[in-house]
């Protein structure tokens, strides 16, 4: 059983070789994905609403025509009246339309810098989208290529490892997984001078010798990784 979980051991090193030859590159490019939808959202959303003020202000210049023409109106009636309050009233009218106009303009004025600001911000955004679109599409081509690269040695390391797995009992497997997920992917070592070849702990002769011999299988009492040693080597 140790000489399964020792080519399990080697053939789970070589997987995480091709893991680690991806490195970080699968998360990058999902963080540049996703920092890329984002830009295209907040692109489109800035976009949107730019068209929402040029429609509101479109709006507003009817109003302000009308507005102006009531005024103007007003005033040609501020020739023809024969007493105070007539003259007063038409003054009243003025002030409330000229007031109206005031906040429409004013209202005007806010959108038309809001407008600016999404313009300014909307270029920011599309210069970087170029730029970020770039990098991921030089990125993606290069996960692309290491993936297809390592895709074929991967798949038959995995069908070793299955075929290797089946000659070890399920307990054991159990506890493989769970001593190669503690110490860094290195579960089953080789003695070295009757020391673990993992953390340096020293072995009893004896425990040494039964491993050699194959009689068992056989932990380090200090750092939990399954113990080998070679017949071709002294004790």
């Amino acid at each position: 059983m140790i000489r399964n979980l020792v080519k399990l051991q080697h053939i789970d090193t070589q997987l995480t070789d091709i893991d680690e030859l991806l490195g970080d590159l699968p998360i990058r490019v999902d963080e540049l994905n996703n920092q890329e939808k984002s830009l295209i959202d907040e692109v489109a959303q800035n976009k949107e609403r730019i068209k929402e003020i040029e429609l509101s202000c479109s709006k507003n210049e009817g109003k302000l025509l009308d507005l102006k023409e009531k005024i103007e109106k007003h005033k040609d009636q501020l020739f023809l009246v024969t007493n105070n309050k007539q003259y007063d009233a038409i003054m009243n009218e003025m002030d409330h339309l000229k007031q109206e106009k005031d906040l429409i303009e004013t209202e005007e004025l806010l959108w038309l810098e809001e407008k600016d600001g999404l313009e300014s911000s909307t270029t920011e955004k599309e210069e970087s989208l170029e730029s970020l679109t770039a990098d991921l599409g030089d990125r993606r081509i290069k996960l692309e290529r290491v993936i297809s690269e390592s895709a074929e040695e991967k798949s038959v390391l995995e069908v070793q490892r299955n075929d290797a797995a089946q000659g070890i009992a399920p307990p054991i497997i159990a506890l493989y997984n769970k001593v190669i997920k503690a110490r860094n992917g290195l579960a089953v070592v080789e003695i070295v001078n009757s020391s673990c070849g993992g953390c340096g702990a020293i072995v009893p002769i004896q425990t040494v010798s039964e491993i050699k011999n194959s009689l068992a299988v056989h932990n380090c009492g200090s750092c939990g990784r399954f113990l080998y040693k070679e017949k071709s080597e002294k004790v």
